[in-house]
């Protein structure tokens, strides 16, 4: 049987070019080699002098995508960097604080590295303007309660902070407004006393239970918050709640250029925090921030791609010389792809112009995928030299032979890289753009490179002294012996693995393959800055990740905060429009002026009152709580136990304590009324606010020099999990849907990465099937199979969006590729069956790994995605090989063993190459080398297993068939020849 269609007798036109190039190159081996050299010399030199390196995560994204347009907005206006973030963690706060500012002041020495420290917040002149930010009505109600204490102020009557009278007072009021008012306005009108009776009584027990602890007894004159409170400090350090934690915040100044980024600043960071550190051995000093866990990320896992490489060279190297059994062919098939990879680079110059940090992998890529087409033309060219072939008969015959099949693998491989070109996610776009050509550039280097090397390095080599590479005859005498049980057992194998792809549960079935968003879990374990990271979150309840809102104005900004505030996904948010007065300083001018009036007059000394006689003290804190206790309110009754024990602990003591306790509590009760009056003075500056009154280290980061004001909107949830990511990105696009941020762009760039590699997969699937109908269908029938279909899908589409209902890219696809293997089918059936059957090692090999991932637990990431097109690509490849072999084969097919040998060369050093990333600590890479190892193992046993054993059982039963059609030909010819002679004998006796 002839496996070989006679349409595919007509395809020769490519495998002649192939031969005519060979033969061109080998007559010429030395003006090609001359002509490869310089060639990869002037790519190298334009490679070193003239392609540039980004960076930053940014460059992954299409400048021009909406989400990203917001983010250049911000950037423009308040930078690009994210902070470093030194986290310091002791037991006293003073202790933090002298270890920020011994921190802070060593970072300001080095302005070429580090740009606006923020450790403290010195409030300058805003103490003394304090009152203007309070609400008109509020300054006028303390005004009111500041008369009040007129007669003390204005009068000098100082004694009036007597507690002895504090408490008649009280008294005499509760009293009045008892006999002036009935019901509800009677405990309306005294639940104010109630409150300072309760704040009076609680300050004098807590001062006899501890006399260093002493708590105002007077109630705010002026309603000041606790943020307000924190502004009229001398200096603000950033702390946490609990005092155990506090931070440092500094933008690094990157790199223009290379792949160091921060790397300077933080390894300078690094230094200082140690110095500090073994300064001040009481406290833990740690480092993190998102510029640092980008770079631990990028420095780990270069460290362990120079491992890996180290590996991998020796390793392939190893098993090329164990596969070929000889040093020779492997170095020259090692030249070929170091010329093909030279090519490369020039065109990524040439081309892109730079090297991102998801593209820098494509060197690693080729490697893998660009040798393959070097180990399947030197396997085919030492089989013919074995079978008797002299060198240039054996070089022209190869590239006739295999070299069709390495152009097949090289375009359909080459258009699936290039189908990522079409996605959004810049990252992948420009990968797959290198990639493709890459792929294309080592295939090329294939028919010019190679035969000149093996027709220089051969010349005088005898046949005999040709290594005789691994052929693997025990596979191929299995699957000629059992081809049926071979194929069954492996399809049971592999819908073993397909039925563990999905799980039911209460929501019906899902796939067991998940795939994990987590940044956090690609970096290595036990990493310090992902460690903190965590500690920051838990302990302080702060995240480093925070969402961006700009305000073209300070009411804007205050407006934005209060709805941000409201979200049930916002832990807090920061913005410096708070610390401007939300009213004009028109409306408060004269109330501001009014207090500082008032307050003009105060002594310079704690007035001295007349001392307290104790019995007389007893007796009216006695008459004052039976007074509360005749009160059924709640605060009553709670003041009338205070004061209750207080009275109890008070009697317990000897006359002398009694008398000092008094004393103390009476000097500082007066002195904290006068502080009180102090502060309201020193805060009643009239003057307005000025932009330059807010403190420097704040309006360098929240307002930008075109006057734009910036929130940051803090996450209550760790958001580097997908779900509470997505819920906090819609609610803050809710209040403001230009609201930006890192967290924003990780989760769009999440969402491009999926939808970029499902596009990829479906341009690619599509793409291959249609390079494969063209191989494998005569140019006759694929011209009608193709150009009809096209016509129709684009006419169909055309169509349906001028009606308004438009069809999908990948709809339009899908009919296409209907349209095109209808026509194929009924034009040539053998070439479609035969163009599935090549998409089994990928499709099928596919389908094992992630029934292999699913029931090992292997989760996808953003870093192991990147692994399916090579899969993709290497499974098409051992396809294309495979099913090649058997179109050209009459009879039961076998293997052939160069064939054999190649694919298992080409899995292996994939396998090996990709696999040396496993010894990584970056739990990314490490994720990398296992899905690769795994999903090349599934290929290499549908390819060599799999696909030869259905290969075989069909051609034994077209055999068969031919030979039972056969049998019956001869027996109807025998019939025939026997019935003539009878009839000639019946004729000649009629005749007689």
């Amino acid at each position: 049987m002839d496996n070989l269609s006679p349409e595919n007798q007509e395809r020769s036109l490519l495998s002649e070019a192939l031969a005519a190039t060979t033969q061109f190159v080998v007559t010429h081996a030395r003006l090609s080699l001359a002509f490869a050299l310089v060639v990869s010399i002037g790519c190298v030199l334009l490679t070193v002098f003239r392609l540039e390196f980004k960076t930053d995560r940014a460059d992954l994204i299409d400048p021009t995508a909406a989400f990203h347009k917001k983010w250049i907005n911000y950037t423009e206006s308040f930078g690009s960097s994210s902070d470093l973030v030194c986290v310091v963690e002791a037991e006293n706060p003073e202790s933090i604080k002298f270890v920020l500012r011994t921190l802070g002041q060593r970072i300001e020495k080095h302005p070429e590295l580090f740009e606006n420290p923020l450790y403290q917040i010195n409030p300058g002149d805003l103490p003394s303007k304090g009152l203007q930010y309070l609400t008109p009505r509020q300054l006028q109600a303390g005004l009111d309660r500041l008369d009040e204490y007129g007669p003390i102020y204005r009068n000098g009557r100082w004694d009036l902070t007597q507690v002895d009278l504090l408490y008649d007072r009280l008294r005499y009021q509760i009293q009045s407004r008892s006999a002036s008012y009935r019901g509800t306005e009677r405990d309306q009108s005294l639940e104010p006393l109630f409150n300072h009776a309760a704040i009076l009584t609680a300050s004098m027990a807590r001062y006899l239970s501890d006399q260093s602890d002493f708590q105002s007894p007077w109630p705010s004159i002026v309603a000041v918050n606790e943020r307000m409170r924190e502004r009229s400090r001398e200096v603000i350090y950033l702390l946490n709640e609990s005092g155990t934690m506090g931070f440092l915040k500094v933008f690094p100044v990157q790199q223009e250029s290379g792949f160091d980024g921060a790397t300077q600043a933080i390894e300078k960071m690094r230094t200082i925090i140690g110095e500090v550190a073994a300064e001040n051995p009481e406290a833990k000093i740690s480092l993190t921030g998102i510029p640092v866990l980008e770079n631990d990320e990028m420095r780990k896992s270069q460290a362990d791609m120079i491992n890996a490489s180290i590996i991998s060279c020796f390793g392939v190297g190893l098993l090329l010389f164990i596969g070929f059994r000889g040093f020779r062919h492997p170095l020259l098939t090692l030249l070929m792809l170091a010329a093909g990879m030279a090519w490369a680079f020039g065109y990524t110059t040439l081309t892109i112009g730079h090297l991102n940090i998801l593209s820098v992998s494509f060197a690693v890529i080729l490697i893998g995928l660009g040798i393959d087409f070097g180990i399947h033309y030197l396997a085919r060219y030492i089989e013919l030299r074995h079978k008797g072939e002299e060198l240039e008969p054996a070089l022209l015959k190869t590239s006739r032979t295999v070299g069709t099949g390495i152009v097949a693998a090289a375009l359909t491989t080459a258009l699936a890289f290039y189908c990522a070109g079409l996605t959004p996610f810049l990252g992948i776009a420009e990968l797959g753009f290198i990639g493709g050509g890459g792929i294309i550039l080592c295939a090329i280097a294939t028919f010019l490179v190679l035969p000149a090397l093996l027709s220089q390095a051969d010349k005088d080599v005898e046949v005999k002294q040709m290594p005789t590479p691994f052929q693997g005859k025990w596979l191929q005498k299995i699957i000629a012996r059992f081809p049926r049980m071979v194929a069954l057992g492996s399809l049971a194998l592999v819908a073993f693995c397909a039925t563990q792809l999905v799980q039911k549960t209460d929501k019906g079935w899902e796939s067991r393959v998940v795939y994990d968003y987590n940044l956090l879990n690609l970096q290595a374990a036990g990493l310090e800055s992902v460690e903190i990271q965590k500690r920051i979150f838990n302990d302080a309840h702060n995240s480093l990740l925070f969402a961006v809102s700009v305000a073209d104005s300070p009411e804007e900004a205050r407006e934005l905060r209060k709805k941000f505030e409201a979200l049930p996904s916002v832990h807090h948010v920061e913005e410096l429009a708070s610390r401007v007065p939300s009213h004009a300083s028109r409306e408060t001018n004269l109330l501001v002026q009014s207090f500082r009036a008032q307050l003009s007059h105060l002594p310079n000394e704690t007035p001295q009152v007349r001392r307290l006689n104790p019995s007389v003290i007893g007796r009216k804190l006695e008459q004052f709580y039976v007074l509360l206790s005749s009160y059924q309110t709640p605060m009553a009754q709670k003041t009338a136990r205070m004061l209750d024990q207080f009275l109890n602990r008070f009697e317990s003591l000897t006359l002398s304590q009694q008398s000092r306790f008094l004393d103390e509590f009476q000097y500082r009760t007066t002195a904290s009324l006068l502080g009180q009056f102090r502060a309201i003075r020193g805060a009643s500056d009239s003057t307005p606010v000025r932009f330059a009154d807010l403190p420097r280290s704040l309006t360098s980061r929240f307002v930008s020099a075109e006057g734009k004001w910036l929130i940051q909107i803090y996450p209550r949830d760790h958001i580097w999990e997908i779900e509470p990511l997505e819920e906090f990105v819609k609610e803050v696009r809710s209040v403001d849907p230009d609201v930006t941020g890192t967290p924003l762009q990780n989760f769009e760039a999440a969402q491009q990465i999926k939808i970029s590699y499902k596009t990829a997969s479906i341009y690619a699937l599509a793409v291959i099937c249609v390079v494969l109908l063209v191989d494998y269908l005569s140019r006759r029938h694929a011209m009608m199979a193709l150009v009809p279909s096209t016509v129709l899908a684009i006419c169909t589409w055309f169509i349906l969006y001028n009606r308004g209902t438009p069809v999908s890219i990948e709809a339009a696809i899908g009919m296409f590729l209907v349209m095109c293997f209808g026509v194929a089918f009924v034009l040539e059936r053998s070439s479609v069956f035969h163009m599935l059957l090549t998409m089994l090692p990928p499709v099928v090999g596919g389908l094992v790994m992630f029934g292999i991932l699913a029931m090992t637990s292997i989760d996808l990431n953003p870093a192991n995605l990147i692994v399916l097109p090579l899969i993709l690509g290497i499974g098409v490849d051992d396809g294309v090989h495979v099913v090649h072999d058997f179109r050209m084969k009459k009879g039961p097919y076998k293997t052939s063993p160069s064939t054999i040998n190649a694919i298992v060369m080409t899995s292996l050093t994939s396998m090996i190459g990709f696999g040396s990333m496993m010894v990584a600590t970056h739990r990314g890479l490490y994720s990398v080398g296992l899905v690769l190892v795994i999903g090349v193992a599934c290929c290499l046993f549908i390819s060599l297993v799999t696909l030869p054993a259905l290969l075989t059982w069909i051609s034994n039963r077209a055999e068969a068939a031919d030979s039972v059609s056969m049998d019956d030909s001869e027996e109807r010819s025998s019939r025939r020849n026997k019935k003539r002679p009878n009839r000639d004998r019946m004729e000649a006796e009629a005749a007689a």
